[in-house]
C-alpha cells in the first residue's frame, strides 16, 4: 500500500479516503494543474477534519513519470548486470508476459511496490471490492484455465445488467425488456430498432471498415437516451463517449448485453487474479521480479545486437543489458522511454488518447441497492455501479450487512487535472453519493466512507482507426516487443492483456 489521505464529507460528514494515484503523465501545464482559489480553500477546510487513519487505499506514485513527461534528465550508468528478456510493467500484461517465458532468463521490472497495475482490490469490513477492472468470460478459455491453474478459479457472474430509471432496475433493455422501459413508446422501439442495426452491420461489414467509421453516426438517427446510455456504457467500459468510439467497437457492444457470454470475476474483482497470478510468478522466478524500480529510458547498442534499460530505485542509476525488451506499458509512456524508434511510429504512439478515471467504492453499513451486478444510469455523472461481493450473494444479501458499491465515474479528457485535486474528489463524492440517494432514497444515511482509487491513463480510447493506428504503434523489431493491452487497438481488458503478450513472446527473435 501507498500514501493515503482522509478527509471528512462537510455537508453529509461521511469520511472520503483518498490514494495516491498514478495521474501519470497528466497533459496538461503546471498552470492549469494547480487548484483554483475555490479549491484551494476547499481543500484548506478539509484539511483541517483529517482524521489520519492509517493507509488503506492501493495508489501508484506519478512524481516521477511528470517529471519524464517534463524532460527531467534522470542518471544513467553502465550496464552491471544483463539476461534475456526484461519485460517493463508489472500490470497484467506483464505478468502474463513473465509467465509465458517462464524457463527463460527473464528480469520483470515494475515502477510500483505491488503488481497488478490497474487490477486492484482493496477490502472495507470484510468485503473485498475492486479499484479497477471487473470481470472477464468464459469464451476466453485460455485466461479461464490459467486463472484455473494459478488457484483463483472465476466465479459466474449471476443475471445480466440493469439500466436504472427513476431507482427501478430494468433487464434485457434492448430486447423484449425494451418494451418495459419507462420511456414514451417511439425510445423503447429505437432502444429495439437500434439493436437489430448493429447486428445487421455487424454481420454485412468487415470490422477494419467498420473501424474506420465512428460509433456516434450510428447512433444519429435514434433517440438521445440511446445516445445518454452509450456514452455512459463507453466511457465506463473503454474509456470513450459515441462520438470518441469506433463504430466496430459500440457495435460490438450490443453483443455484450446479451449474456450469451458468461462472466467471471472473483470476490473482489480482478486484481485478485492479478494478486495471484504476480504470487504465482514471482514464486517460479525468485528474485527475478523487482518492484519500486522506475525505467525512464531504453536504448539499442552500438552494435544493434542487445538493448540495455536505464532505471531508478531509491535515487540509484542501474542498468541491465538485454537481448530484448518487452514494453508492457501504455504507449504515452512508452514513446518517452524509446529514443531510437521510427518515427511514423513514435507519431502513432502519441496519437493513443486515454480517459481520466476515478472510481468510488462507496461503503455502506447496511446493505444497499442490489438490483443486479452491474447497474447503468442515464441521468447520473457516474456510468454504473457493480456490487462489489455480487458472486457470493447474488443480490440476496441480508440487509443487516455492510455492503460496497464499486462506482464507476470515467471522466472527459479535458478534466484529467481534476484527478490531481482532493478537495474536487471529496465534491465528487458528495455528488456520487447524491445521486444514489436520490435513485434509492436513504443511501446517503447509510454511507460509512467513500474510497476514492484514480488512475489518469487508465484506458486507451478506440478512437476511429485504432486498429490500424495500433499496429503501426505497437510493431515489433526483434528486440524491442510490446505487450501492453493497448496494443490490439482493441478494449483494454485482462484477457487482452493476456492475448497482447502472447503476441510479444511469440515475437521474440
Amino acid at each position: 500500500m501507498t500514501d493515503s489521505r482522509s478527509y471528512l464529507s462537510r455537508r453529509s460528514l461521511f469520511k472520503v479516503v483518498v490514494g495516491a494515484i498514478d495521474a501519470g503523465m497528466v497533459g496538461c501545464s503546471h498552470a492549469e494543474r494547480a487548484p483554483s482559489a475555490k479549491r484551494a480553500h476547499l481543500a484548506a477546510a478539509v484539511e483541517t477534519t483529517q482524521a489520519h487513519p492509517a493507509p488503506q487505499v492501493f495508489g501508484e506514485g506519478f512524481t516521477q513519470g511528470h517529471k519524464k513527461r517534463d524532460g527531467h534528465a534522470f542518471p544513467k550508468r553502465e550496464a552491471s548486470e544483463s539476461c534475456e528478456v526484461v519485460v517493463i510493467g508489472g500490470g497484467p500484461s506483464g505478468l502474463f508476459a513473465a509467465h509465458l517465458l517462464e524457463g527463460r532468463d527473464v528480469i520483470l521490472l515494475e515502477k510500483e511496490n505491488r503488481l497488478g497495475g490497474n487490477c486492484s482490490t482493496d477490502a472495507w469490513q470484510g468485503i473485498p471490492f475492486s479499484t479497477g477492472a471487473a470481470f472477464f468470460t468464459d469464451g476466453d478459455t485460455e485466461l479461464v484455465e490459467l486463472m484455473e491453474r494459478v488457484g483463483v478459479p472465476g466465479r459466474p457472474v449471476r443475471g445480466s445488467d440493469s439500466l436504472i430509471v427513476r431507482g427501478e432496475p430494468y433487464f434485457d433493455f434492448f430486447g423484449e425488456g425494451a418494451r418495459r422501459l419507462p420511456f414514451s413508446e417511439a425510445v423503447r422501439a429505437d432502444f429495439r430498432r437500434s439493436a437489430e442495426h448493429a447486428e445487421k452491420m455487424l454481420r454485412a461489414r468487415s470490422s477494419a471498415d467498420l473501424d474506420k467509421e465512428c460509433f456516434f453516426d450510428h447512433l444519429k438517427p435514434f433517440t438521445p437516451e440511446l445516445h445518454q446510455f452509450w456514452d455512459r456504457f463507453g466511457s465506463s467500459n473503454w474509456g470513450a463517449d459515441a462520438r470518441s468510439t469506433s463504430a466496430r467497437l459500440g457495435l460490438q457492444a450490443y453483443r455484450w448485453l446479451t449474456g450469451e457470454e458468461q462472466r467471471l470475476t472473483f470476490a473482489g474483482g480482478l486484481g485478485v487474479g492479478a494478486e495471484a497470478l504476480g504470487r504465482y510468478v514471482s514464486e517460479r522466478s525468485p528474485g527475478r521480479i523487482r518492484q519500486g524500480v522506475f525505467v525512464h529510458h531504453i536504448e539499442r547498442t552500438a552494435d544493434g545486437g542487445s538493448v540495455v534499460v536505464h532505471t531508478l530505485k531509491d535515487g540509484e542509476p542501474h542498468a541491465i543489458r538485454a537481448k530484448a525488451v518487452i514494453l508492457a506499458v501504455p504507449k504515452f509512456f512508452a514513446a518517452r522511454m524509446l529514443q531510437e524508434v521510427e518515427e511514423t511510429q513514435r507519431a502513432a504512439m502519441r496519437e493513443f488518447r486515454y480517459a481520466p478515471y476515478p472510481v468510488f467504492n462507496v461503503c455502506l453499513a447496511r446493505s444497499g441497492p442490489q438490483p443486479a451486478y452491474d447497474n447503468w444510469f442515464i441521468d447520473t455523472p457516474f456510468a454504473d455501479f457493480v456490487v462489489a461481493d455480487w458472486v457470493v450473494h447474488s443480490g440476496q444479501r441480508s440487509a443487516d450487512s455492510p455492503s460496497v458499491l464499486t462506482v464507476y465515474h470515467p471522466l472527459a479528457e479535458a478534466k484529467r487535472s481534476e484527478l490531481l485535486d482532493d478537495a474536487r474528489l471529496v465534491e465528487m463524492a458528495e455528488e456520487v453519493v447524491d445521486h444514489l440517494d436520490r435513485h434509492f432514497p436513504g443511501t446517503k444515511t447509510n454511507v460509512a466512507e467513500v474510497r476514492v482509487f484514480r488512475r489518469g491513463h487508465a484506458l486507451a480510447l478506440p478512437t476511429p482507426g485504432q486498429l490500424s493506428r495500433a499496429k503501426l504503434a505497437s510493431r515489433h523489431d526483434g528486440r524491442i516487443l510490446f505487450a501492453h493491452s493497448d496494443s490490439r487497438g482493441d478494449v483494454s481488458s485482462f484477457a487482452g492483456a493476456l492475448r497482447a503478450a502472447r503476441r510479444a513472446v511469440e515475437a521474440l527473435a
